[in-house]
């Protein structure tokens, strides 16, 4: 059963495997968590999708994102650098995938629909749920930012000794969100030509389960009711990138995982993701990434992998 962007499940999504979590629950049962997670080394990458579902990650960060970059459903929202200390909000609701470059040190509270409406249920509008901060903007917020740092000696406490103080800050934090930010959420525009939500969903759907051998755009088309003009051209509208774009990008995403294996060599990796061969996968690695598989893989060995 899904149970939600936090805890262990989140934790994949960055391949941190027993992450840090604290729970709670409102009176209605609606659960609410804040995850810790730690990536100690520059150069991460791209993450795997983190979900979606009618809910936020409210992200508080701890150390700087110099070199970031943040997709919501295949299309590149935000690549502006996260100061630390500043807060930004996933909506989860946008299949979020995000690149990270640098060293990562932050709290995710994950934020249901559901809990906003009930512990912000003051707010007698009919966009209570939403929260109205755009995928781009990081900001400063003492109130989350105080909450983060009551936590923090928390995770490391055996037991439940805080359980009290822990539902106290997260059913704190919901209300506040609700009444500081709450309003209709500036979500992506859905442009005129561009797929509809449903077929874009279906179209990425269908390349990540054929992402090693490929899946013709004709099939793609004929899944949505469209041309493959159609869906070609609804497909870049939507995404900004062709479809053969984005399966690439989705098969770099597995060549890095296999490349922090020092034995493993650049032509199995290439084809072992789907790649025609190791010119191949170096051609779109240094266009995407900025340096090739060979630089990476130094710059990986010299900072050493994560401890999580």
């Amino acid at each position: 059963m899904y149970q939600g962007a936090f805890g262990e499940r989140l934790g994949r999504s960055f391949q941190i495997s027993n992450p840090r979590v604290l729970r709670a629950q409102t009176q209605q049962g609606i659960r609410l968590a804040v995850t810790e997670l730690r990536i100690d080394r520059a150069g991460y990458g791209i993450t795997s999708p983190m979900g979606m579902e009618h809910a936020y990650l409210v992200c508080l960060n701890f150390l700087e994102q110099k070199t970031h970059e943040l997709w919501y459903d295949g299309r590149s929202v935000c690549s502006t650098p996260y100061p630390a200390g500043t807060v930004y909000v996933l909506d989860l609701r946008c299949d979020p995938v995000a690149y990270i470059g640098d060293p990562l040190h932050s709290l995710y509270f994950y934020v249901p629909q559901e809990a906003l409406r009930e512990l912000g249920a003051c707010r007698d509008t009919g966009d209570a749920g939403e929260l109205s901060t755009p995928p781009w903007q990081c900001f400063h917020d003492s109130i989350i930012s105080s909450i983060g740092q009551t936590l923090l000696p928390i995770f490391a406490s055996p037991g439940g000794a805080h359980q009290k103080l822990v539902e106290h800050l997260l059913h704190g934090l919901c209300a506040y969100l609700a009444a500081e930010y709450g309003g209709t959420a500036k979500r992506p525009v859905i442009t005129r030509g561009a797929l509809a939500p449903w077929q874009q969903r279906l179209v990425m759907q269908m390349m990540r389960d054929k992402v090693f051998e490929g899946v013709a755009v004709s099939e793609l088309a004929e899944a949505c009711g469209i041309s493959v003009g159609a869906l070609i051209r609804g497909f870049k509208k939507s995404t900004g990138v062709s479809p053969h774009q984005w399966l690439l990008s989705r098969r770099l995403e597995l060549a890095l995982d296999l490349m922090a294996n020092p034995d493993a060599s650049l032509a199995d990796i290439a084809c072992n993701v789907g790649f025609s061969d190791q010119s191949h996968l170096s051609r779109v690695f240094t266009q995407k990434m900025g340096v090739t598989p060979r630089a990476w893989r130094k710059s990986l060995a010299s900072h050493g992998r994560a401890t999580v």
